[in-house]
């Protein structure tokens, strides 16, 4: 690839990053700008500094698709849950004295009725793969913590199947206590830990 080749590919990258800040939201601008680069390197491989060029636009295209299903679906979660990006997708965080009775796997009124509108928006993106994650404080064994998070996460895969999420889409797994977000010295960090986190993955854009 020769240098003016390699200046086109950055120029090109660089304006896709920009337009995607100007009209899709930061989500959109960085699948935008990580697609047109990747699209260009494959692209130079294949055929030089025009193959460059041709696939930093087809990056460009791909990366902005994913960009613009990040902003729509994490705008709509928002509006009834805290949601995180990462560099997966989106995580909603919901914690476990909100969802649960200490020591229970029963959900309460309040966390069916939340539940039942996340299930909602999420059954509006057939494509998404959902990993339900529960977690417990160190409290107790933990081959019972471990227990006690898997029913807890199954409780909360029931309600988002119930609202049209499909089965093919949820994965439900059971950590215990083996990855703390508070100090479980303290009332205030073992409630932090004990919670459930709803993985959403971005599909691949074809």
């Amino acid at each position: 690839m020769t240098r003016q080749g390699r200046r086109v590919v950055a120029a090109t990258a660089a304006a896709a990053l920009l337009a995607g800040c100007a009209t899709a939201g930061q989500d959109t601008a960085i699948g935008a700008g990580v697609g047109g680069l990747l699209g260009a390197g494959v692209g130079a491989l294949a055929g030089g500094g025009k193959g460059a060029l041709i696939g930093a636009g087809v990056g460009v295209l791909a990366g902005g698709s994913v960009g613009l299903y990040l902003d729509k679906q994490r705008r709509d979660l928002e509006k009834v849950a805290e949601v995180k990006r990462t560099e997966n997708g989106l995580v909603v965080n919901m914690a476990g004295d909100i969802l649960f009775d200490p020591g229970s796997a029963i959900l309460r009124p309040a966390a069916i009725d939340q539940l039942s509108r996340i299930g909602d928006i999420l059954a509006k993106y057939s494509d998404d793969r959902v990993q339900v994650l529960g977690f417990t404080d160190s409290v107790g064994a933990a081959s019972f913590n471990e227990e006690l998070s898997l029913r807890r996460a199954g409780a909360v895969k029931a309600v988002l199947l119930s609202r049209g999420v499909q089965e093919r889409q949820i994965l439900v797994l059971g950590l215990g206590e083996t990855q703390p977000i508070g100090d479980n010295r303290t009332a205030e960090g073992r409630a932090r830990n004990r919670r459930v986190e709803i993985h959403v993955d971005v599909p691949k854009a074809t």
